[in-house]
Protein backbone atom coordinates (compact mmCIF):
# COMPACT_ATOMS: atom_id res chain seq x y z
CA UNK A 1 0.00 0.00 0.00
CA UNK A 2 3.39 2.08 0.13
CA UNK A 3 1.81 3.66 3.51
CA UNK A 4 4.44 6.08 5.25
CA UNK A 5 3.85 5.84 9.65
CA UNK A 6 4.23 9.75 9.32
CA UNK A 7 4.71 12.64 7.82
CA UNK A 8 8.36 13.82 6.21
CA UNK A 9 10.26 15.61 7.64
CA UNK A 10 8.77 15.25 11.26
CA UNK A 11 8.20 18.60 13.11
CA UNK A 12 6.69 19.29 16.65
CA UNK A 13 3.92 21.18 14.62
CA UNK A 14 2.24 21.10 11.66
CA UNK A 15 2.24 24.46 9.93
CA UNK A 16 -0.76 26.45 10.11
CA UNK A 17 -1.20 28.24 6.82
CA UNK A 18 -3.93 28.35 5.19
CA UNK A 19 -3.21 29.15 2.26
CA UNK A 20 -5.80 32.16 1.54
CA UNK A 21 -9.40 32.21 0.39
CA UNK A 22 -10.40 29.21 -2.23
CA UNK A 23 -11.50 30.68 -5.63
CA UNK A 24 -13.86 27.52 -5.57
CA UNK A 25 -16.07 29.06 -3.07
CA UNK A 26 -18.20 31.43 -1.88
CA UNK A 27 -17.44 34.57 0.11
CA UNK A 28 -19.78 33.70 2.60
CA UNK A 29 -17.99 29.66 2.81
CA UNK A 30 -14.47 31.09 2.53
CA UNK A 31 -15.61 33.58 5.86
CA UNK A 32 -16.82 30.39 7.55
CA UNK A 33 -14.18 28.50 7.17
CA UNK A 34 -11.93 31.00 9.19
CA UNK A 35 -14.38 31.88 11.57
CA UNK A 36 -13.77 31.16 15.20
CA UNK A 37 -14.94 27.42 16.10
CA UNK A 38 -14.54 26.43 12.70
CA UNK A 39 -11.17 26.87 11.29
CA UNK A 40 -9.32 24.13 11.06
CA UNK A 41 -5.73 25.60 11.98
CA UNK A 42 -7.09 26.51 15.08
CA UNK A 43 -9.31 24.05 15.86
CA UNK A 44 -6.61 22.94 18.91
CA UNK A 45 -6.95 26.71 20.20
CA UNK A 46 -10.89 26.44 19.97
CA UNK A 47 -11.41 22.84 21.49
CA UNK A 48 -8.29 21.21 23.11
CA UNK A 49 -7.06 24.59 24.73
CA UNK A 50 -10.56 24.99 25.96
CA UNK A 51 -11.26 21.96 26.88
CA UNK A 52 -8.21 21.80 29.04
CA UNK A 53 -8.72 24.98 30.61
CA UNK A 54 -11.97 23.57 32.02
CA UNK A 55 -10.29 20.40 33.34
CA UNK A 56 -7.96 22.81 35.05
CA UNK A 57 -10.38 25.36 36.44
CA UNK A 58 -12.39 21.91 37.98
CA UNK A 59 -9.08 20.73 39.44
CA UNK A 60 -8.10 25.06 41.08
CA UNK A 61 -11.75 24.74 42.81
CA UNK A 62 -10.72 21.63 44.15
CA UNK A 63 -8.13 22.90 45.32
CA UNK A 64 -9.54 25.86 46.83
CA UNK A 65 -11.79 24.03 48.78
CA UNK A 66 -9.13 21.98 50.09
CA UNK A 67 -6.91 25.42 51.25
CA UNK A 68 -10.16 25.80 52.75
CA UNK A 69 -11.12 22.92 54.68
CA UNK A 70 -7.57 22.79 56.03
CA UNK A 71 -8.21 26.69 57.40
CA UNK A 72 -11.33 25.86 58.93
CA UNK A 73 -9.68 22.64 60.37
CA UNK A 74 -6.81 25.08 61.97
CA UNK A 75 -9.77 27.59 62.94
CA UNK A 76 -11.82 24.88 64.86
CA UNK A 77 -8.88 23.58 67.19
CA UNK A 78 -8.95 26.85 68.55
CA UNK A 79 -12.48 27.62 69.41
CA UNK A 80 -14.91 25.63 71.34
CA UNK A 81 -16.91 23.29 69.44
CA UNK A 82 -20.04 23.37 70.95
CA UNK A 83 -23.62 25.69 70.28
CA UNK A 84 -25.18 25.88 66.95
CA UNK A 85 -23.86 25.27 63.51
CA UNK A 86 -22.96 28.48 62.70
CA UNK A 87 -23.20 29.26 58.43
CA UNK A 88 -19.99 28.41 57.35
CA UNK A 89 -20.98 24.87 59.69
CA UNK A 90 -23.78 24.54 57.41
CA UNK A 91 -22.65 24.91 53.76
CA UNK A 92 -19.56 22.50 54.66
CA UNK A 93 -22.58 20.38 55.29
CA UNK A 94 -24.14 20.24 52.43
CA UNK A 95 -21.08 20.37 50.29
CA UNK A 96 -20.33 16.82 52.50
CA UNK A 97 -23.94 15.63 52.02
CA UNK A 98 -23.36 15.21 48.29
CA UNK A 99 -19.33 14.24 49.06
CA UNK A 100 -21.58 10.92 51.26
CA UNK A 101 -24.78 10.70 49.42
CA UNK A 102 -25.30 7.34 47.18
CA UNK A 103 -27.62 5.07 45.40
CA UNK A 104 -28.10 2.26 45.33
CA UNK A 105 -29.70 -0.13 42.15
CA UNK A 106 -31.30 -3.18 43.71
CA UNK A 107 -32.01 -5.15 41.20
CA UNK A 108 -28.33 -5.49 39.84
CA UNK A 109 -27.07 -4.97 43.31
CA UNK A 110 -24.92 -1.87 42.33
CA UNK A 111 -23.59 0.99 43.91
CA UNK A 112 -23.24 4.20 42.95
CA UNK A 113 -20.23 6.78 43.49
CA UNK A 114 -21.24 9.79 45.78
CA UNK A 115 -23.36 11.77 45.15
CA UNK A 116 -20.67 14.44 44.64
CA UNK A 117 -18.88 12.29 41.90
CA UNK A 118 -22.14 11.49 40.11
CA UNK A 119 -22.76 15.29 39.92
CA UNK A 120 -19.23 16.20 38.32
CA UNK A 121 -18.92 13.27 35.52
CA UNK A 122 -22.22 14.77 34.64
CA UNK A 123 -20.59 18.06 34.63
CA UNK A 124 -17.66 17.00 32.40
CA UNK A 125 -20.71 15.40 30.45
CA UNK A 126 -22.62 18.00 29.73
CA UNK A 127 -19.66 20.41 29.14
CA UNK A 128 -18.46 18.07 26.38
CA UNK A 129 -21.72 17.23 24.67
CA UNK A 130 -22.59 21.37 24.80
CA UNK A 131 -18.84 22.13 23.50
CA UNK A 132 -19.30 19.31 20.62
CA UNK A 133 -22.71 19.66 19.39
CA UNK A 134 -23.26 23.79 19.76
CA UNK A 135 -21.28 25.44 16.90
CA UNK A 136 -23.29 24.34 13.48
CA UNK A 137 -22.93 23.06 10.81
CA UNK A 138 -21.17 19.17 11.37
CA UNK A 139 -20.82 18.95 7.76
CA UNK A 140 -19.76 21.07 4.98
CA UNK A 141 -22.22 22.11 2.81
CA UNK A 142 -19.64 22.13 0.02
CA UNK A 143 -16.69 19.27 -0.34
CA UNK A 144 -15.04 21.77 -1.56
CA UNK A 145 -14.80 23.69 2.14
CA UNK A 146 -12.37 21.14 3.81
CA UNK A 147 -11.82 17.15 3.77
CA UNK A 148 -12.54 17.10 7.63
CA UNK A 149 -16.20 17.38 8.71
CA UNK A 150 -16.33 20.03 11.51
CA UNK A 151 -17.73 17.53 14.20
CA UNK A 152 -14.96 15.19 13.47
CA UNK A 153 -12.31 18.03 14.17
CA UNK A 154 -13.69 19.13 16.99
CA UNK A 155 -14.32 15.71 18.33
CA UNK A 156 -10.41 14.64 17.64
CA UNK A 157 -8.99 17.84 19.35
CA UNK A 158 -11.46 17.10 22.36
CA UNK A 159 -10.61 13.69 22.64
CA UNK A 160 -6.69 14.75 22.67
CA UNK A 161 -7.29 16.93 25.17
CA UNK A 162 -9.16 14.62 27.40
CA UNK A 163 -6.60 12.04 27.51
CA UNK A 164 -3.69 13.56 29.96
CA UNK A 165 -6.11 13.98 32.71
CA UNK A 166 -7.84 10.73 31.89
CA UNK A 167 -4.15 8.69 32.42
CA UNK A 168 -3.04 11.04 35.71
CA UNK A 169 -6.55 9.99 37.32
CA UNK A 170 -5.08 6.24 36.96
CA UNK A 171 -1.52 6.98 38.56
CA UNK A 172 -0.60 5.62 42.47
CA UNK A 173 1.53 9.75 42.81
CA UNK A 174 -1.21 11.36 41.46
CA UNK A 175 -0.47 15.09 41.00
CA UNK A 176 -4.44 15.68 40.51
CA UNK A 177 -4.90 14.17 44.01
CA UNK A 178 -2.15 16.25 45.36
CA UNK A 179 -3.98 19.21 44.38
CA UNK A 180 -7.32 18.20 45.21
CA UNK A 181 -6.63 16.61 48.88
CA UNK A 182 -7.67 13.37 47.84
CA UNK A 183 -6.04 9.60 47.27
CA UNK A 184 -5.61 7.77 44.50
CA UNK A 185 -8.23 5.33 44.62
CA UNK A 186 -11.33 7.70 45.26
CA UNK A 187 -10.15 9.02 41.64
CA UNK A 188 -10.57 5.51 39.78
CA UNK A 189 -13.76 6.49 39.03
CA UNK A 190 -12.85 9.78 36.86
CA UNK A 191 -10.10 7.62 35.12
CA UNK A 192 -12.86 4.73 34.47
CA UNK A 193 -15.51 7.41 32.71
CA UNK A 194 -13.22 10.22 31.10
CA UNK A 195 -11.99 7.43 29.31
CA UNK A 196 -15.22 6.46 28.49
CA UNK A 197 -16.12 9.70 27.53
CA UNK A 198 -12.65 10.46 25.67
CA UNK A 199 -14.25 6.87 23.85
CA UNK A 200 -17.47 8.58 22.91
CA UNK A 201 -15.48 11.69 21.43
CA UNK A 202 -13.11 9.26 19.38
CA UNK A 203 -16.67 7.79 18.07
CA UNK A 204 -17.80 11.21 16.93
CA UNK A 205 -14.51 11.69 15.61
CA UNK A 206 -14.12 8.61 13.49
CA UNK A 207 -17.92 7.92 12.14
CA UNK A 208 -18.36 11.54 10.11
CA UNK A 209 -15.17 10.52 8.17
CA UNK A 210 -16.57 7.33 6.81
CA UNK A 211 -19.98 8.66 6.21
CA UNK A 212 -18.20 11.48 4.23
CA UNK A 213 -15.76 9.44 2.15
CA UNK A 214 -18.49 6.64 1.52
CA UNK A 215 -20.70 9.05 0.25
CA UNK A 216 -18.00 10.91 -1.63
CA UNK A 217 -16.91 7.35 -3.09
CA UNK A 218 -13.26 7.46 -1.61
CA UNK A 219 -13.22 5.44 0.97
CA UNK A 220 -11.38 2.44 -0.28
CA UNK A 221 -8.82 4.92 -2.07
CA UNK A 222 -8.44 7.13 1.59
CA UNK A 223 -7.87 4.02 3.75
CA UNK A 224 -5.07 2.60 0.66
CA UNK A 225 -3.20 5.74 0.53
CA UNK A 226 -3.33 7.86 3.92
CA UNK A 227 -1.80 5.99 7.20
CA UNK A 228 -4.62 8.22 8.89
CA UNK A 229 -7.38 5.69 8.22
CA UNK A 230 -5.77 2.78 9.54
CA UNK A 231 -3.66 3.94 12.47
CA UNK A 232 -7.34 5.56 13.39
CA UNK A 233 -8.55 2.32 13.12
CA UNK A 234 -5.85 0.68 15.06
CA UNK A 235 -5.86 3.29 18.23
CA UNK A 236 -9.84 2.61 18.31
CA UNK A 237 -9.84 -1.24 18.67
CA UNK A 238 -7.37 -1.01 21.52
CA UNK A 239 -9.12 1.57 23.03
CA UNK A 240 -12.82 -0.11 22.68
CA UNK A 241 -11.16 -3.42 24.39
CA UNK A 242 -10.17 -0.79 27.63
CA UNK A 243 -13.46 0.86 28.27
CA UNK A 244 -15.73 -2.34 27.29
CA UNK A 245 -13.67 -4.82 29.35
CA UNK A 246 -12.92 -2.03 32.62
CA UNK A 247 -16.37 -2.41 33.90
CA UNK A 248 -16.65 -4.09 37.14
CA UNK A 249 -18.44 -7.26 36.42
CA UNK A 250 -15.23 -8.10 34.06
CA UNK A 251 -12.46 -5.95 35.69
CA UNK A 252 -13.38 -7.29 39.39
CA UNK A 253 -13.72 -11.06 38.85
CA UNK A 254 -10.95 -11.24 36.43
CA UNK A 255 -8.29 -8.38 38.00
CA UNK A 256 -5.06 -10.44 37.92
CA UNK A 257 -5.40 -10.80 34.13
CA UNK A 258 -7.31 -7.63 33.82
CA UNK A 259 -4.49 -5.72 34.87
CA UNK A 260 -1.88 -7.20 32.60
CA UNK A 261 -3.91 -7.05 29.59
CA UNK A 262 -5.11 -3.72 30.33
CA UNK A 263 -1.02 -1.95 30.51
CA UNK A 264 -0.43 -4.02 27.16
CA UNK A 265 -3.72 -2.80 25.17
CA UNK A 266 -2.99 0.92 26.83
CA UNK A 267 0.51 0.82 25.30
CA UNK A 268 -0.58 -0.04 22.11
CA UNK A 269 -3.40 2.35 21.81
CA UNK A 270 -1.16 5.47 22.97
CA UNK A 271 1.31 3.82 20.18
CA UNK A 272 -1.24 4.10 17.76
CA UNK A 273 -3.20 7.42 18.47
CA UNK A 274 0.97 8.91 18.65
CA UNK A 275 1.26 7.54 14.98
CA UNK A 276 -2.39 8.79 13.82
CA UNK A 277 -2.36 12.64 15.05
CA UNK A 278 0.81 12.46 13.06
CA UNK A 279 2.41 16.17 14.85
CA UNK A 280 -1.11 17.89 13.35
CA UNK A 281 -0.82 21.35 14.66
CA UNK A 282 -0.02 20.61 18.64
CA UNK A 283 -1.14 17.41 19.09
CA UNK A 284 2.05 16.18 20.02
CA UNK A 285 2.47 18.52 23.42
CA UNK A 286 -0.44 16.79 24.80
CA UNK A 287 1.68 13.27 24.66
CA UNK A 288 4.69 15.20 25.56
CA UNK A 289 2.19 16.48 28.48
CA UNK A 290 1.34 13.18 29.34
CA UNK A 291 4.62 11.21 28.84
CA UNK A 292 5.87 14.10 31.64
CA UNK A 293 2.81 13.68 34.00
CA UNK A 294 2.82 9.74 33.97
CA UNK A 295 7.07 9.15 33.77
CA UNK A 296 7.73 11.33 36.59
CA UNK A 297 4.72 9.79 39.01
CA UNK A 298 6.25 6.07 38.20
CA UNK A 299 9.82 7.35 38.38
CA UNK A 300 8.82 8.73 42.02
CA UNK A 301 7.46 5.18 42.99
CA UNK A 302 9.96 3.03 41.41
CA UNK A 303 12.48 5.05 43.18
CA UNK A 304 10.82 5.53 46.59
CA UNK A 305 10.02 1.36 46.53
CA UNK A 306 13.86 0.86 46.51
CA UNK A 307 14.92 3.69 49.40
CA UNK A 308 12.41 1.44 51.35
CA UNK A 309 13.00 -1.75 50.26
CA UNK A 310 16.08 -2.22 49.18
CA UNK A 311 16.39 -5.66 47.26
CA UNK A 312 13.64 -6.42 49.27
CA UNK A 313 12.17 -6.84 52.57
CA UNK A 314 11.91 -9.75 55.12
CA UNK A 315 8.41 -10.60 55.89
CA UNK A 316 6.40 -13.28 57.56
CA UNK A 317 3.46 -15.30 56.52
CA UNK A 318 0.64 -16.70 59.24
CA UNK A 319 -2.47 -18.68 58.75
CA UNK A 320 -5.61 -16.53 60.87
CA UNK A 321 -8.72 -18.19 62.23
CA UNK A 322 -11.50 -17.55 59.57
CA UNK A 323 -9.89 -17.91 56.35
CA UNK A 324 -7.48 -14.98 57.13
CA UNK A 325 -3.73 -14.42 56.69
CA UNK A 326 -1.15 -11.86 58.19
CA UNK A 327 1.93 -10.60 56.33
CA UNK A 328 4.43 -8.95 58.66
CA UNK A 329 7.04 -6.94 57.15
CA UNK A 330 10.37 -5.70 59.26
CA UNK A 331 10.62 -2.08 57.61
CA UNK A 332 13.18 0.07 58.07
CA UNK A 333 13.16 3.27 60.32
CA UNK A 334 13.03 5.58 57.57
CA UNK A 335 9.40 4.83 55.94
CA UNK A 336 6.67 5.81 57.90
CA UNK A 337 3.05 6.00 57.52
CA UNK A 338 -0.40 7.32 59.33
CA UNK A 339 -3.12 5.18 60.58
CA UNK A 340 -5.51 4.12 58.04
CA UNK A 341 -2.81 4.45 54.94
CA UNK A 342 -2.39 1.52 52.72
CA UNK A 343 0.43 0.11 50.49
CA UNK A 344 1.23 -1.78 47.86
CA UNK A 345 3.17 -4.97 48.45
CA UNK A 346 4.74 -6.98 45.77
CA UNK A 347 5.58 -10.20 46.56
CA UNK A 348 9.03 -12.11 45.48
CA UNK A 349 9.10 -15.28 44.56
CA UNK A 350 6.15 -16.40 43.43
CA UNK A 351 6.11 -16.73 39.82
CA UNK A 352 3.78 -14.59 37.77
CA UNK A 353 2.73 -13.11 40.92
CA UNK A 354 6.03 -10.98 40.98
CA UNK A 355 4.71 -9.03 38.26
CA UNK A 356 2.22 -7.20 39.57
CA UNK A 357 1.66 -5.54 42.99
CA UNK A 358 -1.46 -5.44 45.17
CA UNK A 359 -3.25 -2.88 47.86
CA UNK A 360 -3.44 -3.71 51.32
CA UNK A 361 -4.09 -1.64 54.30
CA UNK A 362 -1.42 -1.36 56.96
CA UNK A 363 -3.15 -3.01 60.28
CA UNK A 364 -0.45 -1.38 62.42
CA UNK A 365 1.07 1.25 63.71
CA UNK A 366 4.48 2.71 63.95
CA UNK A 367 5.76 2.14 67.58
CA UNK A 368 9.20 2.85 68.49
CA UNK A 369 9.78 -0.59 69.97
CA UNK A 370 8.12 -2.60 66.89
CA UNK A 371 9.41 -1.64 63.40
CA UNK A 372 6.80 -3.90 61.30
CA UNK A 373 4.51 -3.34 58.65
CA UNK A 374 1.48 -5.71 59.87
CA UNK A 375 -0.94 -6.22 56.76
CA UNK A 376 -4.51 -9.07 57.51
CA UNK A 377 -6.14 -10.48 54.12
CA UNK A 378 -9.13 -12.13 53.68
CA UNK A 379 -8.39 -15.12 51.34
CA UNK A 380 -10.28 -15.07 48.32
CA UNK A 381 -8.45 -15.28 45.15
CA UNK A 382 -5.22 -14.44 43.08
CA UNK A 383 -2.22 -13.76 45.04
CA UNK A 384 -4.13 -14.44 48.57
CA UNK A 385 -5.35 -18.08 47.52
CA UNK A 386 -1.35 -18.35 46.76
CA UNK A 387 -0.15 -17.11 49.61
CA UNK A 388 -2.40 -19.02 51.46
CA UNK A 389 -1.73 -22.43 49.60
CA UNK A 390 2.23 -21.77 50.39
CA UNK A 391 0.97 -21.04 54.20
CA UNK A 392 -1.12 -23.91 54.32
CA UNK A 393 0.33 -26.86 57.25
CA UNK A 394 2.74 -24.59 58.57
CA UNK A 395 2.89 -21.66 61.48
CA UNK A 396 4.99 -19.22 59.43
CA UNK A 397 6.27 -18.65 56.21
CA UNK A 398 9.38 -16.64 55.62
CA UNK A 399 9.63 -14.54 52.03
CA UNK A 400 10.99 -11.33 50.71
CA UNK A 401 8.46 -8.68 49.40
CA UNK A 402 8.57 -4.75 47.88
CA UNK A 403 6.50 -2.00 49.79
CA UNK A 404 5.26 0.67 47.56
CA UNK A 405 3.70 3.39 49.41
CA UNK A 406 2.10 4.92 51.88
CA UNK A 407 -0.93 6.09 50.01
CA UNK A 408 -4.22 7.45 51.13
CA UNK A 409 -5.36 8.15 54.94
CA UNK A 410 -7.65 10.89 56.58
CA UNK A 411 -7.67 13.85 55.29
CA UNK A 412 -7.73 15.18 59.08
CA UNK A 413 -7.16 14.07 62.41
CA UNK A 414 -9.39 11.99 64.25
CA UNK A 415 -7.70 13.21 67.73
CA UNK A 416 -9.42 16.49 66.77
CA UNK A 417 -12.92 15.39 67.19
CA UNK A 418 -15.27 15.35 70.45
CA UNK A 419 -16.98 11.95 69.42
CA UNK A 420 -15.48 9.48 67.18
CA UNK A 421 -17.46 6.39 65.84
CA UNK A 422 -15.24 3.60 64.36
CA UNK A 423 -16.94 1.10 61.75
CA UNK A 424 -15.74 -2.10 60.29
CA UNK A 425 -17.10 -5.05 58.48
CA UNK A 426 -14.88 -8.16 58.26
CA UNK A 427 -11.20 -7.54 57.70
CA UNK A 428 -12.24 -4.28 57.43
CA UNK A 429 -11.06 -3.64 61.04
CA UNK A 430 -7.65 -3.98 59.68
CA UNK A 431 -8.28 -0.32 58.56
CA UNK A 432 -10.06 1.06 61.80
CA UNK A 433 -8.30 -0.74 64.48
CA UNK A 434 -4.80 1.26 63.66
CA UNK A 435 -7.37 4.40 64.08
CA UNK A 436 -8.28 3.04 67.48
CA UNK A 437 -4.41 2.34 68.47
CA UNK A 438 -4.44 6.21 67.46
CA UNK A 439 -6.55 7.29 69.48
CA UNK A 440 -4.85 5.85 71.80
CA UNK A 441 -1.85 7.35 71.85
CA UNK A 442 -3.95 10.61 71.14
CA UNK A 443 -5.61 10.17 74.74
CA UNK A 444 -1.97 9.93 76.39
CA UNK A 445 -1.08 12.87 74.78
CA UNK A 446 -3.95 15.25 76.02
CA UNK A 447 -6.62 14.74 72.67
CA UNK A 448 -9.76 16.50 72.30
CA UNK A 449 -11.99 13.63 71.91
CA UNK A 450 -13.55 11.66 74.75
CA UNK A 451 -16.07 9.20 72.95
CA UNK A 452 -14.41 6.54 71.06
CA UNK A 453 -17.17 3.65 70.03
CA UNK A 454 -15.39 0.94 67.96
CA UNK A 455 -18.44 -1.71 65.77
CA UNK A 456 -17.25 -4.15 64.37
CA UNK A 457 -19.52 -6.91 62.32
CA UNK A 458 -17.65 -10.54 61.67
CA UNK A 459 -18.88 -13.55 60.35
CA UNK A 460 -17.78 -16.01 63.06
CA UNK A 461 -16.50 -14.90 66.56
CA UNK A 462 -13.05 -16.79 64.76
CA UNK A 463 -13.13 -13.83 62.93
CA UNK A 464 -12.14 -11.72 65.87
CA UNK A 465 -8.91 -13.63 66.83
CA UNK A 466 -6.59 -11.46 65.54
CA UNK A 467 -7.87 -8.13 66.97
CA UNK A 468 -8.50 -9.37 70.47
CA UNK A 469 -4.99 -8.05 71.79
CA UNK A 470 -5.29 -4.76 70.04
CA UNK A 471 -8.99 -4.38 71.36
CA UNK A 472 -8.07 -5.52 74.88
CA UNK A 473 -4.84 -2.67 74.86
CA UNK A 474 -7.16 -0.21 73.85
CA UNK A 475 -10.18 -1.05 76.96
CA UNK A 476 -7.30 -1.22 79.49
CA UNK A 477 -5.64 1.96 78.20
CA UNK A 478 -8.83 4.37 77.95
CA UNK A 479 -11.42 2.65 79.92
CA UNK A 480 -15.30 2.22 79.75
CA UNK A 481 -16.06 5.96 79.91
CA UNK A 482 -14.14 6.61 76.70
CA UNK A 483 -14.71 3.69 74.57
CA UNK A 484 -17.29 1.61 73.79
CA UNK A 485 -16.81 -1.44 71.85
CA UNK A 486 -19.80 -3.52 70.36
CA UNK A 487 -18.95 -6.50 68.87
CA UNK A 488 -21.54 -8.22 66.15
CA UNK A 489 -21.35 -11.61 65.12
CA UNK A 490 -23.47 -12.41 62.01
CA UNK A 491 -23.37 -15.97 61.60
CA UNK A 492 -22.22 -18.21 64.57
CA UNK A 493 -25.25 -20.43 64.94
CA UNK A 494 -27.77 -19.25 62.66
CA UNK A 495 -26.10 -18.90 58.81
CA UNK A 496 -29.64 -17.77 57.69
CA UNK A 497 -29.40 -14.46 59.83
CA UNK A 498 -30.64 -11.81 57.53
CA UNK A 499 -31.10 -7.96 58.08
CA UNK A 500 -34.14 -7.26 59.29
CA UNK A 501 -33.69 -9.85 61.76
CA UNK A 502 -30.33 -9.70 62.65
CA UNK A 503 -31.14 -5.70 63.56
CA UNK A 504 -34.56 -6.76 65.68
CA UNK A 505 -32.55 -9.40 67.75
CA UNK A 506 -31.68 -8.03 71.16
CA UNK A 507 -29.26 -11.24 71.88
CA UNK A 508 -26.48 -9.70 73.46
CA UNK A 509 -23.77 -10.25 76.61
CA UNK A 510 -20.73 -8.09 77.94
CA UNK A 511 -17.54 -10.06 77.89
CA UNK A 512 -15.14 -7.82 79.44
CA UNK A 513 -15.53 -4.19 78.54
CA UNK A 514 -17.10 -5.50 75.17
CA UNK A 515 -20.42 -5.73 74.03
CA UNK A 516 -21.34 -8.94 71.76
CA UNK A 517 -24.16 -9.13 69.86
CA UNK A 518 -25.73 -11.92 67.52
CA UNK A 519 -26.77 -10.15 64.00
CA UNK A 520 -26.13 -7.37 62.22
CA UNK A 521 -25.82 -4.07 63.46
CA UNK A 522 -28.34 -1.28 62.68
CA UNK A 523 -26.11 1.81 61.34
CA UNK A 524 -28.78 3.92 60.13
CA UNK A 525 -30.35 3.76 63.83
CA UNK A 526 -26.56 4.17 65.55
CA UNK A 527 -25.78 7.19 63.51
CA UNK A 528 -28.75 9.11 64.13
CA UNK A 529 -28.54 8.16 68.00
CA UNK A 530 -25.04 9.45 67.85
CA UNK A 531 -25.49 13.22 66.18
CA UNK A 532 -28.52 13.09 68.87
CA UNK A 533 -26.33 12.97 71.36
CA UNK A 534 -23.41 14.85 70.71
CA UNK A 535 -23.60 18.50 70.37
CA UNK A 536 -20.24 18.71 69.19
CA UNK A 537 -17.70 17.58 66.59
CA UNK A 538 -18.35 14.29 65.47
CA UNK A 539 -16.18 12.01 63.33
CA UNK A 540 -17.11 8.60 61.30
CA UNK A 541 -14.75 6.10 59.61
CA UNK A 542 -15.97 2.82 58.04
CA UNK A 543 -14.29 0.01 56.14
CA UNK A 544 -16.05 -2.97 54.91
CA UNK A 545 -17.88 -4.19 52.50
CA UNK A 546 -20.61 -1.85 49.76
CA UNK A 547 -23.77 -2.97 51.87
CA UNK A 548 -22.18 -1.82 54.70
CA UNK A 549 -20.63 1.56 53.34
CA UNK A 550 -24.30 2.43 51.84
CA UNK A 551 -25.56 2.41 55.33
CA UNK A 552 -23.23 4.11 57.10
CA UNK A 553 -22.78 7.08 53.67
CA UNK A 554 -26.72 7.74 53.69
CA UNK A 555 -27.27 7.65 57.18
CA UNK A 556 -23.93 10.66 57.71
CA UNK A 557 -25.77 12.30 54.62
CA UNK A 558 -28.77 12.57 56.51
CA UNK A 559 -26.96 14.32 59.55
CA UNK A 560 -25.20 16.61 56.77
CA UNK A 561 -28.57 17.65 55.38
CA UNK A 562 -29.62 18.46 59.48
CA UNK A 563 -27.19 20.42 59.83
CA UNK A 564 -27.43 22.21 56.61
CA UNK A 565 -30.88 22.55 56.63
CA UNK A 566 -30.16 24.31 60.32
CA UNK A 567 -31.80 21.45 62.43
CA UNK A 568 -28.58 19.25 63.08
CA UNK A 569 -27.72 18.93 66.79
CA UNK A 570 -24.24 18.16 65.92
CA UNK A 571 -21.83 21.59 65.17
CA UNK A 572 -19.61 19.30 62.26
CA UNK A 573 -20.05 15.49 60.50
CA UNK A 574 -16.85 14.49 58.82
CA UNK A 575 -17.06 11.04 57.02
CA UNK A 576 -14.45 9.03 55.92
CA UNK A 577 -14.88 5.88 54.35
CA UNK A 578 -12.57 2.89 52.53
CA UNK A 579 -14.54 0.10 50.59
CA UNK A 580 -12.80 -3.39 49.67
CA UNK A 581 -12.37 -2.57 45.71
CA UNK A 582 -12.08 0.95 43.66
Amino acid sequence: MGLTWLTHPVLWHSSRESGGPKEMLTDAENKLIRSKWHDWYQADWDYGQTTLAFFCTGIAIMLLFQLVSKLRARSQRRSTSTGLPSGVDRIVAACRYAAARQFRVRKFDWYSPPLGVVVALCGILTYLMALLLSARPYYWPNDNMGDSPPIATRAGWMSIAVMPFMIVFATKVNWIGILAGTSHEKLQTYHRWTAFFMWITSLVHTFPYIINLTRMGMMQEEYETSSFYWTGIAALIPQTYLVGLSWGIFRNRYYEIFKKLHFIASGIFMAALFIHVDFTLTSWDYFWATLGLYSTSWLIRVLRTHYYSGIGLPAIVETLPDNMLKVSVQIPDRLKWTPGQNVFIRFLGLGPHFFSSHPFTVASIPTEDRRSLDLVLRVKGGITRRLANIAEGKTAKSMRVFVDGPYGGLAFSLRDFDAVYLIAGGSGASFTVPLLLDLIQGYKAGMVCKRIVYIVAVKTTEGMAWMDGDLAVAQQALGDEILDVQIYVTSDGDSNVGEEDANSRSVSEKEGASTHRLGRPNLPLMIFEACKVNNGRVAFAACGPDSLLYDVRNAVADRQLAIADGFGRCKDVYLHTESFGW
